[in-house]
């Protein structure tokens, strides 16, 4: 599905989950001139490592709220994908900023490691990026040793490999990056183990590292294209891509409405031809404990510093309002969310 699909998608769900607002005459004024004093705000954002990706945005984002309302208590907590949307809900943290759709979809249903639905209890704020881009890569030497080009190949041959992955509690980054993948050409991490080969688990870091230092053979993780860090392993130690079936990466991909990408030849150096990926996306979500001002105060300091933004990192040189607004959960927006859409004439 193409991102103007999505969004056209999301602003059919904004329209009928939101709660009411005042529309016509004196509400709709009043509407209109609410929370747009200086006062500061307090919030805690989670999700992510203490040094990870994460961080580095909500540190930044953070500082952007902090300039437009001074005195404003703006702060980070590190946790995990799934744990943040459960911090949300229990009230000890008020955004959580690193949940993908399958942590996303398993929290609305209730599936393990939820123990019930959170349906309801869970509110959009913004889409952040759909820049996070799965990488399929091996060592050269392991791939000449063996003769795997390809993920057919790695099915049909079954050689022994060290693969580093992310760790089972991040659901995007196992069950969306590589379980659909394996289970399309008819294999398991538990065949993996069985054919001689072991598992590291980590972020993208750790797996870097191990590429880099001999202890993995094989990497599957998310990252941006281009990485500077892979392409200096690989200036060191030479990289390949795995080659996916464009038509089963599409499936992969359309099991949790991600992106089909055709990362182009060239775009890294260990990518010699265009080949079958996927993109995937991070947004922000807000429990319902937190205030409608927090939230359109935060929203109203970012919406004017979109450049500042674009410049935290290259994952977000296409942020914007229609980012800002796409709601690929189709969860309900926050109430004071929806009151900065509105006004912006983002949504009906």
């Amino acid at each position: 599905m193409t991102f103007e699909k999505k969004l056209k998608v999301a602003g059919l769900g904004v329209l009928i989950t939101c709660g009411a607002l005042a529309t016509a005459g004196s509400g709709a004024v009043f509407a209109q001139e609410k929370f747009q004093d200086n006062d500061p705000i307090k919030y805690t954002a989670t999700g992510g490592s203490a040094r990870g990706y994460s961080r580095v945005v909500f540190e930044a984002l953070n500082g952007i709220v902090r300039d437009e309302y001074p005195d404003s208590a703006a702060e980070f907590k590190p946790g995990s994908p799934a744990g943040s949307l459960l911090e949300i809900t229990r009230g000890n943290a008020d955004f959580a900023g690193a949940s993908g759709a399958v942590e996303v979809q398993y929290a609305l249903e209730g599936t393990a490691p939820f123990r019930e639905s959170l349906k309801d209890q869970i509110f959009h704020v913004m889409t952040i990026h759909n820049e996070l881009t799965v990488h399929y890569l091996m060592t050269e030497e392991w791939s000449e040793e063996h003769g795997i080009e390809s993920m057919a190949d790695i099915a049909e041959k079954k050689p022994p490999m060290e693969i580093a992955v992310n760790t089972e509690a991040n659901l995007q980054s196992t069950i969306a990056m590589y379980e659909h993948i394996f289970n399309e050409y008819g294999f398991s991490m538990d065949d993996v183990e069985d054919w001689g080969g072991s598992v590291l688990r980590g972020n993208s870091g750790i797996g870097m590292d191990a590429l880099a230092d001999g202890r993995a053979d094989v990497f599957i993780n998310g990252r941006f294209m281009p990485d500077s860090r892979l392409e200096e392993i690989h200036n060191n130690r030479p990289l390949k891509w795995i080659d996916i079936d464009r038509d089963k990466m599409a499936a992969a991909a359309e099991g949790w409405d991600y992106d089909l990408y055709i990362a182009p030849a060239g775009i890294s150096p260990f990518i010699e031809k265009d080949s079958a990926t996927q993109k995937m996306w991070n947004a922000l979500q807000a429990g319902p404990h937190v205030s409608e001002e927090t939230v359109y105060k935060f929203l109203t300091a970012i919406s004017k510093n979109v450049d500042r933004v674009q410049s935290i990192h290259s994952s977000l040189r296409n942020f914007g309002p229609e980012m800002m607004v796409w709601n690929p959960m189709n969860l309900p927006l926050h109430p004071g969310a929806e009151r900065f859409y509105r006004e912006k004439g983002l949504i009906d």
